[in-house]
C-alpha cells in the first residue's frame, strides 16, 4: 500500500517525527518530479532540498505546501535525528555552493559538511542529494550500484541540462554531457519508493529490483 500523505493540515506529521522525506510533481506536463527531506530542527518542521544548479533550500514548512506528498520511513529516532541534524548543517554551509549534475562521476563531495565536489561533471541532483545524505551517515537506504537505466532518463538528462545550462559554466555543462548514458539516474520517485521500503532491522541497503517497481507504482498513483 502506498502511504504518502498530502503536506496538509489533516495529514501533518506529528511531533514524534524528525525526519521524513518528500516528492511532488514539479511539472505534469513533462511528468517531471521532485524530491526533498522533510525534518524537525529546533522545534520548527523544515523543508530541505537541492532545488538546482548552486540552489539550495532550507524553509520552514507552511500549511499551504499541499502540492507535496511525504511518508515517515520507518528509522529509529536516533538515526532520524543525526539525518535532520546533517542535513540542516549541510544546508546551513552550504547556500549556493552545491552544483547540480545530470551525470555525476562520483568522488567525495562533503567534508566537514562543507562541499568540496568541484571537478567539472561533479553534482547532485535532488534526489542524490538524498541518497548522499544516507550514505555520509551509513544508514542503509538504496544500493546506486544496482541501479539500472530506464527508459526516458538519457532524454531527461539532455533535456534538464539545455534548460538549466545557462548558470553552468561549459567546462561543467560538457563534462555531464560526456558522461550522459555512462551514469545511472536515481528518480525522485526511488526516493519516495525507498522511504515506503527501508526499516530499521535493515543492514544493507536496497537494491533496484526491489525499489523500482513500487516507484513506478508511486509515479502511477501521482500522476492519476
Amino acid at each position: 500500500m502506498i502511504r504518502l500523505k498530502p503536506l496538509i493540515p489533516e495529514s501533518w506529521p506529528d511531533e514524534s517525527m524528525r525526519f521524513g522525506l518528500m516528492v511532488q510533481i514539479s511539472d505534469p506536463s513533462t511528468m517531471q518530479f521532485h524530491a526533498a527531506a522533510l525534518y524537525r530542527f529546533d522545534n520548527r518542521l523544515m523543508i530541505g532540498d537541492l532545488q538546482g544548479h548552486l540552489r539550495t533550500r532550507r524553509v520552514e514548512v507552511r500549511p499551504s505546501d499541499s502540492r507535496f506528498f511525504w511518508i515517515a520511513p520507518d528509522l529509529n529516532l536516533e538515526d532520524q535525528r543525526i539525518l535532520a541534524a546533517k542535513i540542516d548543517a549541510w544546508l546551513d554551509e552550504n547556500e549556493g555552493k552545491i552544483p547540480y549534475s545530470v551525470a555525476h562521476p562520483g568522488g567525495v563531495v562533503f567534508k566537514d559538511n562543507v562541499w568540496i565536489g568541484n571537478e567539472p561533471g561533479q553534482g547532485l541532483t535532488c534526489a542524490t542529494f538524498i541518497v548522499e545524505l544516507f550514505n555520509e551517515l551509513g544508514i542503509p537506504f538504496i544500493d546506486v550500484e544496482t541501479w539500472q537505466p530506464r527508459t526516458g532518463d538519457a532524454e531527461w538528462a539532455e533535456r534538464i541540462l539545455v534548460l538549466i545550462s545557462a548558470s553552468m559554466s561549459p567546462e561543467h555543462i560538457e563534462a555531464q554531457r560526456a558522461r550522459i548514458g555512462q551514469t545511472t539516474r536515481v528518480r525522485p520517485v526511488d526516493i519516495a519508493a525507498a522511504g515506503h521500503l527501508v526499516h530499521q532491522e535493515m543492514e544493507v541497503p536496497l537494491c533496484f529490483n526491489i525499489v523500482d517497481p513500487l516507484s513506478a507504482r508511486i509515479e502511477e498513483t501521482l500522476l492519476g
